[in-house]
């Protein structure tokens, strides 16, 4: 197979496990109706159940959706994972800082259009978001950071390095999976801030992630900044929002 099919194979693939994970449960009603039948069965409020589960089920079908990359592309899990470079580090911390910059100019770019836009608040509506806010405190980093780490086995290990085991070139490889992973995360947010947020920082993240794994020759240094970005910005929404709602409270006193 060739890297021109081999990207077909990545836009089914990756388009059914997104549509198996939003497309059951894009009902509110139903999401409820699951969500208590699970409480029943765990003992959890209903909308940590439902999260458990979203979580749970978002993570299994990513990694049958890696699974099924590596079969067609050839690779194995030491392709895949490879072996960092002596200077994985200082690439890792580059890529940090320009991830973090790129994201914040570009949610000033926002600010300047409209100063009232509310974007820690739009981002913790987020459906997936707001999932793992409903879990205890304590899985507030951990599940975006193990979402993060399918994500980026995904993204620039099974398609990344699948394109290039096919015969891709490393632009085309770079730029395909960096628009497939943006174009991902904005089908799962329901407004245009929400879109313009996560697509832009998800092109920023791709296209870091994706030069962090040429640099390094291994996928662990992209992992490792996005596991730390998802976990971070997850976290820094929530307690934005929540210091937002408690503002006036103190005015008032």
């Amino acid at each position: 197979m060739n890297a021109i099919p081999y990207a077909g194979v990545c836009v089914a693939t990756i388009g059914g496990w997104l549509a198996l994970y939003r497309l059951p449960f894009g009902d509110p009603a139903r999401r409820r109706r699951v969500g208590l039948w699970l409480a029943d069965r765990t003992g959890l409020r209903p909308d940590a159940a439902f999260a458990l589960f979203g979580t749970v089920l978002y993570l299994l079908l990513g990694v049958v959706a890696l699974v099924v990359l590596m079969a067609f592309a050839g690779l194995s899990v030491q392709r895949l994972v490879g072996r960092p470079s002596a200077d994985a580090l200082l690439a890792l911390l580059l890529a940090v800082c320009g991830t973090s910059s790129l994201n914040i100019l570009c949610v000033s770019l926002l600010y300047r259009v409209n100063p009232r836009v509310d974007v820690p608040g739009e981002i913790t509506r987020v459906q997936w978001i707001s999932s793992i806010l409903a879990l205890p405190r304590h899985l507030h980093w951990v599940v975006p950071a193990v979402a993060a780490l399918v994500e980026e086995l995904v993204f620039r290990g099974a398609v990344l390095l699948g394109i290039g085991a096919t015969g891709g070139g490393f632009l085309f490889a770079a730029a395909f999976s960096t628009v497939l992973f943006a174009v991902g995360q904005v089908v799962l947010v329901s407004t245009w801030v929400q879109a313009y947020v996560l697509g832009m920082s998800s092109l920023a993240l791709g296209t870091t992630g994706s030069l962090l794994t040429a640099a390094t020759e291994s996928v662990l240094p992209a992992l490792a900044l996005h596991m730390s970005f998802a976990g971070f910005y997850t976290n820094l929404s929530a307690t934005s929002r929540a210091r937002a709602l408690s503002a006036p409270r103190r005015l008032s006193l």
